[in-house]
């Protein structure tokens, strides 16, 4: 995720190779519900677009195959190692028209307007997300388009209150790490405002979306357990659980066995997605 060091939140997930994989994992659920986001925000054939926060590069490539041959697409990311992996990406796709530059979306040099930019699960991240919102609308042409696609945890998919014991602890993990690196876990439902306060005309009626997949070879459990060991560090050094508590080896099947015997339906993300889309206004 792209984040200024000083300033932005903490990516508490790390950046590991097992939390890269999971990434892409993450991606291929999420690809569905972003391609709606973006398509319903008029992205489409021929633009340039900025990929906020890119990493390894998901959306990127999701974004080249709406803009066409056409079309281009710029991934910015502070992370050196997740772009080493996007570029390796791109060349064994044959991709001429993505690129990818290591830098602050804010400062780097990026040459000229874009039509689009979008990201994906970044926002949060950001020390203040209105004005990360105005930084990116500089990037872009008159009635350039912002799409992101971010997080409303308040607006609960996943209650703890009312879920069975394991799962609950899971959760409550999840929600207490990230509450305390300084994410902005509501940013999704709060994007149409923000985008507002940072001088940008935003659609009225976003798509809020809730990913599942119930039963028993559902993808669930796997993903609840590895977001869980890739959190494992901070949730110990907050003292939120010991490793014996967490028992991260048998998680996955634990989630796995509790879904079942309770019939719990569980979201593959613990809260609603939002997709907000915006335009740039046009000079007077």
């Amino acid at each position: 995720m792209d984040t200024s060091q000083a300033t932005d939140a903490d990516y508490v997930l790390g950046r590991s190779e097992a939390e890269r994989r999971r990434l892409v994992q993450q991606a291929a659920f999420l690809r569905p519900l972003t391609e709606r986001i973006l398509r319903a925000a008029g992205v489409g054939s021929g633009m340039r677009v900025l990929d906020v926060g890119c990493g390894m590069g998901d959306v990127s490539f999701l974004v080249v195959e709406i803009v066409g041959p056409s079309g281009s697409v710029v991934g910015i990311d502070l992370d050196a190692d997740a772009l080493a992996v996007a570029e390796e990406r791109r060349v064994s796709m044959k991709l001429a028209n993505v690129s990818f530059v290591r830098g602050d979306f804010r400062s780097a040099p990026l040459g000229r307007e874009f039509d689009a930019a979008v990201g994906r699960l970044v926002l949060m991240y950001q020390a203040d997300p209105t004005d990360a919102l105005r930084a990116i609308a500089g990037r872009l042409r008159p009635d350039g388009i912002v799409a992101f696609q971010e997080p409303a945890l308040g607006v609960l998919a996943c209650e703890p209150a009312k879920l069975p014991p394991v799962l609950t602890s899971v959760v409550t993990w999840m929600r207490e790490v990230y509450a305390r690196s300084g994410a902005h876990m509501n940013v999704g439902g709060e994007l149409y405002w923000r985008m507002r306060d940072a001088g940008l005309a935003p659609h009225p009626i976003p798509l809020a979306e809730v990913p599942l997949d119930i039963g028993p070879d559902s993808v669930a459990y796997a993903r609840y357990a590895t977001v869980t060991r890739s959190l494992q560090p901070k949730i110990i050094e907050y003292g939120l659980a010991t490793a014996a508590e967490i028992d991260i080896d048998t998680l996955e099947q634990r989630l796995r066995e509790e879904a079942i015997a309770t019939r719990t339906t569980i979201p593959l993300f613990s809260g609603v997605l939002v997709g907000q889309w915006a335009r740039k206004a046009s000079p007077e």
